[in-house]
């Protein structure tokens, strides 16, 4: 679960899309809660 939730945020807010951050990779590591109820995700 851990990897499709960053691998999610990696790309619509970090990279944008393909905007950006080409090389960035995002991983949660150390993570007991996080909240996504604010975070928006609409194209």
């Amino acid at each position: 679960m851990r990897t499709i939730v960053a691998e999610g945020l990696q790309e619509i807010y970090f990279k944008d899309g393909g905007r950006r951050a080409d090389d960035l990779e995002v991983e949660f590591t150390d993570i007991d809660y996080i909240d996504v109820t604010d975070i928006d995700v609409s194209f």
